[in-house]
């Protein structure tokens, strides 16, 4: 009986390919993943050098939103972050906080 690696859905209907991904998962993981990679890269490398609050919180909210995403491929193990994901979480955590209060 197969089991998706993200969704966990499982039975003798579902199919899983290569990484143990159903065909629901697999679509998000080979077709959007690595935009959503990028933009989280690109906005954690903005955060560290941005200067204006406005900017800050926009590249943490497309941050957290690509995050969201991809939790579940990082949880299972499928994807590499750019840091280990409760590192990311608390740098978030962190970074929120600290232009939210300027």
């Amino acid at each position: 009986m197969a089991k998706c690696k993200v969704c966990e859905k499982k039975g003798f209907a579902i199919e899983t390919d290569i990484n143990g991904l159903c065909s629901d998962c697999a679509d998000y993981f080979y077709t959007s993943m690595q935009d959503d990679l990028k933009t989280l890269e690109q906005s954690i490398a903005a955060l560290n050098r941005i200067n204006h609050p406005a900017a800050a919180i926009g590249r943490l909210e497309a941050a957290d939103q690509a995050l969201r995403r991809i939790r579940p491929y990082a949880q299972a193990g499928l994807v590499k972050l750019p840091m280990d994901l409760p590192e990311l979480d608390d740098w978030l955590k962190t970074m929120a906080s600290q232009w939210q209060e300027e």
